[in-house]
């Protein structure tokens, strides 16, 4: 179910669940994942160094840890950059006020959050015109609230405008 304002053009499907895995993923700061990349690839390299001699007649026993590894990397390499965002976030101190796209509730994610999408639109120094859109869960209650209103108060850092999240401390 997909409740959005009837005054506002609501986006496509597919754009509000890209929009709404983007929240996702910017509410996670990273350390769960970076956790887990650090283990599978110390896990691995241990379990190369001491179980290998064991396991060294099995042809597929070298195939496992290094699956590992790989994995391990990548999940290193994906909270990294959900770590590293959230430490932008705080930096991020001017605002703006944006126009709201569409507000929603998600049913396809546990939980059926709120999310507000809000279209973010700068001018760089060099007079280019950057248009983002971007997304945030919100508390499902306050949908309604926000259905209401025509733009979102929203900060963000200048040097890098896909670093940007509802100035909520502001209202």
């Amino acid at each position: 179910m997909i409740i959005s304002h009837p005054r506002r053009a609501t986006i496509s499907r597919h754009e509000q669940f890209t929009l709404a895995q983007q929240a996702l993923r910017r509410r996670d700061r990273g350390i769960g994942l970076l956790a887990l990349g650090a283990s599978l690839i110390l896990g691995s390299v241990i379990g190369l160094i001491w179980l290998q001699p064991l396991f060294a007649p099995i042809p597929a026993s070298i195939a496992i840890p290094l699956t590992s590894i790989g994995i391990g990397t990548a999940c290193l390499i994906a909270g990294w950059r959900r770590y590293a965002f959230s430490r932008q976030l705080q930096f991020a101190t001017t605002i703006i006020d944006a126009p709201i796209i569409d507000c929603w509730i998600e049913d396809a994610f546990e939980g059926e959050p709120g999310v507000i999408a809000w279209e973010l639109t700068i001018t760089k120094p060099d007079g280019k015109e950057v248009r983002l859109r971007q997304a945030q869960l919100i508390d499902p209650a306050l949908v309604a609230t926000w259905q209401q209103s025509t733009t979102v108060p929203v900060r963000y850092l200048p040097a890098n405008p896909t670093v940007s999240a509802l100035a909520i401390d502001t209202l």
